[in-house]
């Protein structure tokens, strides 16, 4: 049984759940060994800490009587052993599962390492994992004197955690949700001027200026008043700041994509000089586009990103990276790049432009005023770099190839060569030990030779040398001889010979699993994949120290295309189904934890649960955006590989992921792989299933007539196959966009249909969405009464979307504390999710709610909200209906100027996407507007629209009077 001890807060030992009983003296001794886990404390050191004013002359026979009871005490609870004697003092043993304080250093750890590599998300999950653990001051119960010293330096270092995790949070956009927490942290340690700075900066983020600079002058009288001073300049500079509306201020959507950059850069200096040399913005010349050329293995990726390191300041407006071939030598379309630089550069991902002409256009638009260098590596021809190259000489791009581009429009090109004599030789030295080279310099120099002077060849080969210190250089070169002759015909035969020599002298088990890793077709491995295919830890630290796997980041890792190349003839690719299950497995792990498992059809794939991946329940979105290029690239190879009942599982799990982030052209990519592979197995389920997602897709798209075909050929499959519940859920789709398009009375009807599909089904949770869809048609034309009690009933079953519609049906019928508790329950769950379209489902249901309730200042904050949300995410629905009740205030108000622009607005952007009835509405709003104001002519006008769109729908006056908050004129 192993015990559990707890310093962060009141001292604690558990064992079996149950605290263990201690003495005062005992919980002071136990204090210091736990602040000093696993290294001796002294028998003086502890006298010190209990009896720190003068200790009696039994102190050193009290304190050994002391340890000796606590043992005694720790064995009768089951967990001896624990402390050990050591050579004048004792040593507790403790890891991070037995200690909360190792746990908790161990989350700053691994936070700070994702901050080092940018994964800022990552980064404030783990250190807020620590920070949890504090449950009050450390050794809270603990008065000893002789520990204040060490209590002090805990609380300091805890409190700059917290700063910096709120840094972190504060750079991702939470200012809103962060000022809480800071303004209990100013009122909690007042004379703490950092927290102060996080508050004013949260507060400014937020447009709130006024409140941003009264703060300060209460943080000013609070210093002077306890302090007799003035804040420090940081927080004098920050209020000046604040003044002129510095925009340095603003939140930093400066991208840094670049990889890590290696730490022993040697034997390129020429030519790193030559590059820097050239990489400058100049506003009066073209824009430096730069190619470095040569051959595999040569070093250009690794001089490309050292350059791009240290050319930061010179482009202060970020570092764009993106590596231009698949691992499969086929290049990376341009469309794919552009959207990966401007999702980057911060263009929502619902609003990128579907041709590369058109993306490549927004590309040039955004860098038109900003200093950005692009790192395109590895690129195959000109035709993929040209869309890339932006318009403007404030940029520079740094192209590596293994041609030389000739045609590409360029202002410079580098031929690297292989690296001089002298130069490779002390590149190996840095590896293997310049004492050990000159000891065989004959050997030493063939050795060389035969790396042919390449520095991924010299690198590996020194990682060779490194780890076997025993082996002679000469016996090394004679390897590496004898490798190349057996890889005569193979080509690229300094850097093969390399790594076939070093995964010879691999551990058995360490070559598998670099041939199993090598058969992936993922960009980059996580650390699971290795347990997947039965490695270890171990195993995958030898392959790192080999140099035959690079780290990519925390648990993350990658493979030179040369090494995967020649792993890959070792065979291993029978474990690769089983890494896909472990996709699909992390997949409908983050679905269900973002959303419930409703709505979603399952095929009979295995799956294997990849254990110690705690983001994708804890973040799933973060999760997610990590391994996005995973995905899409696990589900092009399970359809290589035949796999068509996974493919279409995994392609399907996905969706949601795909829609919540707005990645569009993954969800057709995606689609269009594993609709292909059911086809050719005639997997008529999976086909049907591929086609509801397709035509999902198509309909948030407003593409309705593609949409259309994909839903019947959907329907007609899940009819031949027999599967019940597939129809239901694509009848839902075809009533949904039946809706889109105003045609309300074919949409009630596939809803019902689908309703009792589902019913037969049992799939209870997906009938709550059917009612949502079915609620909310018949709300659009004022008739939700028959489906209300029912949907809302249902609410503990609830998707955010369900939250939405329940809380309009509720504000419909008049249940204004309920609708209004519903959407803040509703803006709390898709905040925490960052679910930025349900966000603004919610926002403007609160500003709706509060429209009614006549809390107008209020109201018309949430729905500017809302617009700025759903235009982000492509939400034009929203949007219009936010448009439209703020026109109705305007109104309300007799500014008809502006009303009347807010209801063209919302016409504008209901005619786009083709939904009449809200057209309608927005039409008869301006018709009233145009008639108060005494233009009879223009509401004429608009009374005559109103009419002809409302014969061309079927509908009548009577349908579009709702859908607009119901205002006294003030």
């Amino acid at each position: 049984m192993a015990a559990r001890f707890r310093v962060l807060g009141v001292v604690e030992i558990t064992a079996d759940g149950h605290v263990v009983g201690l003495g005062s003296r005992q919980r002071e001794v136990l204090a210091l060994m736990l602040l000093r886990a696993n290294d001796t404390v002294t028998v003086g050191q502890l006298v010190d800490a209990v009896f720190p004013d003068q200790a009696p002359e039994s102190a050193r026979r009290l304190i050994q009587n002391t340890v000796g009871r606590l043992r005694r005490t720790l064995t009768a609870a089951g967990c001896p052993d624990v402390i050990r004697t050591r050579p004048g003092g004792y040593l507790l043993e403790a890891g991070p599962d037995t200690l909360d304080l190792l746990e908790y250093v161990e989350h700053v750890k691994e936070g700070r390492r994702a901050a080092a590599y940018g994964m800022d998300r990552q980064a404030v999950m783990s250190l807020r994992r620590g920070l949890e653990l504090w449950r009050g001051p450390i050794l809270a119960d603990v008065n000893a004197v002789g520990l204040e010293a060490e209590k002090a330096r805990m609380r300091e270092a805890r409190m700059a955690v917290h700063e910096e995790c709120l840094e972190l949070e504060l750079r991702l956009g939470r200012h809103r949700e962060l000022l809480p927490e800071l303004t209990e942290l100013t009122e909690e340690h007042p004379l703490l001027e950092r927290f102060w700075e996080l508050r004013m900066l949260a507060l400014y983020r937020c447009g709130a200026k006024t409140e941003a600079l009264a703060l300060y002058q209460n943080a000013r009288a609070i210093f002077i008043e306890d302090l007799g001073l003035e804040p420090g300049r940081r927080l004098q500079r920050l209020e000046q700041a604040i003044l002129a509306d510095d925009p340095t201020l603003d939140l930093d959507m400066r991208p840094d994509q670049l990889p890590s950059d290696v730490p022993d850069f040697a034997g390129r200096e020429e030519a790193r000089s030559a590059l820097e040399a050239v990489l400058r913005p100049d506003p009066g010349h073209a824009t430096p586009v730069i190619v470095v050329a040569g051959r595999a293995g040569v070093g250009k990726t690794t001089l490309a990103v050292h350059v791009a390191h240290r050319l930061r300041e010179r482009f202060p407006d970020g570092r764009l990276f993106a590596r231009l071939r698949t691992i499969h030598d086929r290049p990376v379309a341009a469309g794919e790049v552009l959207a990966h630089f401007l999702r980057a550069l911060g263009e929502p991902s619902h609003d990128l432009p579907d041709g590369v002409n058109e993306r490549a256009a927004r590309f040039r638009e955004c860098l038109a005023s900003r200093r950005v260098l692009i790192v395109l590596d590895d690129a195959v021809n000109e035709a993929q770099v040209r869309p890339l190259l932006p318009g403007g000489a404030e940029c520079a791009v740094l192209v590596t190839s293994r041609s030389k581009l000739a045609i590409l429009p360029s202002t410079g090109r580098l031929e690297l060569e292989e690296l001089e004599p002298i130069q490779a030789m002390r590149f190996l030295a840095r590896l293997a030990g310049t004492e050990r080279l000159s000891a065989e310099p004959q050997a030493a120099h063939e050795l060389v030779g035969l790396c042919e002077n390449l520095p991924l060849a010299l690198r590996i080969t020194g990682a060779t040398l490194a780890g076997h210190p025993h082996w002679q250089v000469a016996h090394l070169m004679k390897r590496l001889r004898d490798e190349r002759q057996r890889l005569e015909e193979l080509g690229d035969l300094a850097v093969r010979g390399a790594i076939a020599l070093a995964a010879d002298g691999l551990d058995p088990a360490a070559l598998r699993l670099l041939s199993a890793l090598a058969h992936t077709d993922t960009p980059e491995i996580p650390a699971w994949t290795a347990l997947a295919v039965d490695g270890t830890p171990d195993l995958v630290d030898s392959l790192v120290d080999a140099q035959l796997l690079h780290v990519a980041g925390p648990q993350r890792y990658r493979l030179h295309d040369l090494v995967r190349a020649h792993a890959r003839e070792l065979g291993g690719a029978e474990s690769v189904p089983r890494v896909l299950g472990g996709w699909l497995a992390l997949v409908e792990r983050a679905h269900r934890t973002a959303y419930g498992d409703h709505a979603a059809l399952h095929g009979t794939a295995a799956r294997w649960q990849p254990p110690g991946v705690d983001l994708v329940d804890s973040d799933p979105l973060t999760w997610y955006d990590t391994e996005r290029p995973n995905i899409v690239a696990a589900v092009s190879q399970a359809a290589a590989l035949g796999l068509d009942e996974l493919c279409w599982d995994l392609t399907v799990s996905a969706v949601s992921l795909f829609q919540t982030r707005g990645h569009y052209d993954d969800w057709q990519e995606t689609h269009q792989v594993a609709l292909s592979a059911t086809r050719a197995a005639n997997n008529t389920r999976g086909s049907a299933a591929l086609l509801t997602g397709t035509a999902l897709r198509e309909a948030y798209r407003h593409r309705y007539r593609p949409a259309g075909a994909a839903i019947e050929e959907a329907l007609e499959l899940f009819e031949r196959c027999g599967d019940r519940h597939g129809w239901g859920l694509a009848s839902t789709v075809a009533g949904f966009m039946a809706g889109m398009r105003g045609r309300y009375a074919e949409a009630v009807e596939r809803c019902g249909q689908a309703l009792d599909a589902l019913r037969q089904a049992g799939d209870a949770r997906a009938e709550v969405l059917v009612l949502r869809l079915l609620g909310q048609l018949l709300l659009d034309v004022g008739h939700a009464r028959p489906f209300q009690d029912e949907t809302v009933a249902a609410d503990q079953l609830t998707h955010p979307e369900v939250g939405y519609r329940i809380g309009e049906l509720l504000l419909t019928s008049g249940r204004l504390h309920e609708a209004e508790q519903a959407f803040t329950d509703l803006l709390s769950t898709v905040t925490e999710l960052e679910d930025l379209r349900c966000e603004a489902f919610a926002r403007y249901g609160l500003g709706y709610v509060h429209l009614e309730r006549r809390r107008y200042a209020a109201g018309e904050e949430y729905l500017h909200q809302a617009i700025e949300l759903a235009s982000a995410v492509d939400a034009p629905l929203i949007e219009a209906k936010a448009w439209l009740a703020l026109g109705a205030v305007s109104r309300s108000r007799g500014d008809y100027e502006a009303a009347l622009h807010r209801f063209e607005r919302a016409e504008r952007l209901a005619q786009f996407i083709d939904s009449p009835l809200w057209q309608a509405r927005a039409l008869r709003q301006a018709a009233v507007a145009h008639s108060e104001r005494g233009c009879e002519t223009a509401a004429a006008a608009a009374r005559a629209r109103l009419g002809e769109l409302l014969a061309s729908i079927g509908a009548v006056d009577s349908d579009v009077d709702a859908g607009v908050p119901s205002l006294r004129v003030f």
